[in-house]
């Protein structure tokens, strides 16, 4: 999908981690509004990622299932997508 499509959902957590999943351009602010929208026509995908620096830039990589429970208290990539969405801060694609 081109770039101009997707967008990146930012939370960041108390310690200033910031994990993200790529959307779909508009979809958020509709599933804020209507939750019966299947959270899977929000994401591309249930990829969870964050940076080696920890913020939104730089090279993406997967969390390890440690980092995700001490971040989320769960490992559970449904309920953290759900609160990445939820949470998070809509930003653009770098």
């Amino acid at each position: 999908m081109p770039s101009d499509q997707a967008t990146k959902v930012v939370y960041k957590s108390p310690d200033q981690t910031e994990f993200f999943v790529v959307a779909n351009h508009g979809m958020r602010s509709k599933w804020k509004k209507d939750k019966s929208i299947p959270l899977i026509d929000v994401v591309q995908t249930f990829d969870i990622h964050t940076t080696i620096t920890g913020s939104n830039t730089g090279e993406y990589v997967h969390p390890s299932k440690g980092t995700l429970e001490s971040h989320f208290g769960t490992s559970n990539v449904d309920d953290i997508v759900k609160k990445i969405v939820e949470e998070g801060e809509e930003k653009g694609m770098h």
